[in-house]
């Protein structure tokens, strides 16, 4: 079946249990089983510390990373969940500068000793400067995981509300940018994943020509709206009009579901559920699995799960094979070497366990509430568990509060939400301080120069 990463957007983090397949179960366990994924990456938890539960937390079998805006309620919010039986980073770091410290330190990341490093930190004179790195990464937007193998980020970019975001949205790009250049420049590989929010052409927006043609806009002008040229800079095949920026010389990144489906139209992965625009299919994709150049041969696979209900957007997937080649002498080696710690697996074949030892410092189980929890239930467990030699029955963790089954459409998601980003053009007479997303039109056109650019920028 191979090894699969799956990105979703799940607007809230329980908000999926008011769906069906997964609020029969209503367990993470469940739903990662249905998901049949590995690595499970989630934008928009919409959650903060003091409201994680035991459920959301200790999943059997599974550990949870999690990124958590530090002063914003319900907004934001990004979570990587691995499975304990097929893969184990080896480093684990918030945020996208390295300028946050890991729990119980007072050291940055990017100060940390050389072997404890991710690596690939923005240097000097690299970033524009325009907004201060701790803000860029106190929205909870950014996890990173390095294996053995590569360096997987899970990433909630920020979408275009108002001017006053646009610097920030831009800045945050940009560092994601040198990030993941930086790593590539010093021989690692990278798997960037997560809502990106930004249609890279116009193949991947229903019926923007169109739209840009009613509006006067040229195509162009459009495909020229700085998110969108900047990450067109960083993909393989990405049309950037003119000279390319200074420092983004060449792309690093492939994206797999294009790379997969290279002519394939509708493949959305965010609707509109405010004017019910997803049984149509008119919406806009803008959730991708991306890899470095030296990883493409290691995909199989790549879509989209567009039936799978529990938010306003869908999940992506990508699959890699069991076995991959690795080096210019292009050795065949056993993928599970590639995703666990060495000496866990050799040749494919699982050398030891799994066990808490292997738990990083990130870890969300390592949270004082739950690290105390897990070990008086690990302790009952055992006096409660069968006689010597069987294995202990592995009881589930639950919590006394029901999901929420409002969908994002019911519980007013784009009024409260100003990181929504959507495909279509929203009703005319949208109120002047409700949040407009990239992929949203704008009411009134105007000739004011600032004005045209962020209509452009609205599509």
């Amino acid at each position: 079946m191979g090894f699969r990463i799956t990105t979703w957007n799940v607007n809230g983090i329980r908000n999926p249990f008011g769906y069906p397949p997964w609020r029969e179960s209503r367990t993470y366990q469940s739903m990662f089983e249905i998901l049949e994924a590995d690595i499970v990456v989630m934008q928009e938890t919409k959650i903060q510390r003091k409201d994680l539960t035991d459920d959301m937390v200790l999943v059997p079998g599974w550990d949870a990373y999690f990124s958590l805006p530090r002063h914003k309620k319900g907004y934001s919010g990004v979570a990587i969940y691995t499975k304990n039986a097929t893969c184990a980073p080896i480093r684990a770091e918030e945020g996208v500068t390295g300028v946050l410290c890991p729990p119980k330190s007072a050291t940055q990341f990017r100060n940390l000793p050389k072997d404890q490093q991710i690596g690939g930190y923005p240097r000097p004179g690299q970033l524009s400067g325009n907004v201060d790195e701790l803000l860029l990464d106190s929205e909870g937007r950014c996890v990173i995981l390095e294996f053995p193998g590569f360096v997987l980020l899970g990433v909630y970019s920020p979408a275009k509300r108002d001017d006053s975001r646009a610097e920030f949205r831009l800045s945050f790009l940009e560092a994601l940018d040198v990030r993941i250049r930086n790593l590539i420049e010093e021989g690692k590989q990278v798997i960037l994943t997560g809502d990106l929010n930004v249609a890279r052409a116009e193949i991947d927006s229903t019926n923007i020509v169109e739209q840009l043609r009613k509006e006067g806009i040229a195509l162009a002008e459009w495909k020229n709206v700085p998110a969108r040229r900047l990450f067109n800079h960083l993909v393989f095949e990405g049309e950037v009009a003119g000279e390319r920026d200074q420092g983004r010389e060449r792309p690093v990144l492939w994206d797999l579901c294009r790379s997969h489906h290279p002519t394939r139209e509708g493949m959305n992965t965010c609707w509109d559920t405010k004017r019910n625009t997803r049984p149509a299919n008119n919406g806009s994709r803008i959730d991708y699995v991306l890899c470095s150049d030296g990883l493409k041969s290691w995909f199989t696979q790549a879509d989209i799960q567009e039936g799978l209900m529990g938010s306003d957007h869908c999940p992506v997937y990508a699959t890699l094979a069991d076995t991959v080649t690795v080096g210019d002498d292009r050795e065949q080696v056993p993928l599970s070497d590639l995703v666990n710690p060495a000496g866990m697996f050799q040749g494919g074949m699982r050398v030891r366990d799994w066990s808490p030892k292997d738990v990083l410092a990130l870890s969300a189980k390592l949270i004082p509430e739950f690290d105390r929890r897990q070990s008086i239930r690990d302790m009952f467990s055992r006096r409660a568990g069968p006689g010597p030699g069987a294995p202990a029955r592995q009881q589930p963790f639950t919590n006394s509060t029901p999901p929420s089954t409002q969908s994002s459409d019911e519980s007013g998601a784009k009024a409260r939400n100003p990181d929504r980003e959507y495909s279509d053009s929203p009703p005319r007479g949208l109120l002047e301080n409700e949040p407009v997303a990239d992929d949203a039109k704008p009411g009134a056109s105007t000739e004011d120069p600032w004005k045209r650019q962020a209509k452009i920028g609205a599509f």
